[in-house]
């Protein structure tokens, strides 16, 4: 059950962050380095509200929120590398390739930084005992 909700979180991981960069892309900014400023305050805040929302899913469920989220992380980077390289072997359509490469583009680039980011914050975030002595 535990690997189940995993790969269902990285898969949603994977929808999440795609929809929400393709929408924050999508917004017409002239200025460069604003847009630039724009860009990765979207990215930190896609990974901050992901990473908040599956930490209560997974305190919810009883599940140790600390150690899974990085097994989200991973499998995602792995789900989303592999997947679309798969349909396009497979499925070898124009309009399949071509969402496929944005799909494989929106892994490698928004998903190697959204999960860094992720990490980061669980590292950060959750409580950690300090040895005293």
């Amino acid at each position: 059950m535990k690997k189940f909700i995993i790969v269902l979180s990285s898969i949603f991981e994977l929808i999440f962050y795609t929809f929400f960069m393709v929408l924050i892309e999508s917004v017409e900014i002239t200025n460069s380095l604003l847009s630039l400023v724009v860009h990765f305050l979207a990215l930190f805040i896609v990974a901050s509200a992901f990473y908040f929302l599956v930490r209560f899913v997974f305190n919810k469920l009883d599940m140790k929120a600390k150690k899974y989220i990085y097994y989200v992380v991973i499998s995602n980077i792995i789900i989303g590398t592999i997947a679309p390289v798969l349909l396009i072997i497979i499925i070898p359509s124009e309009i399949l390739t071509t969402f496929t490469f944005i799909l494989l583009v929106s892994a490698i680039y928004y998903g190697l930084l959204i999960n860094v980011i992720i990490s980061f914050l669980n590292h950060f975030l959750t409580n950690r005992r300090k040895k005293l002595g």
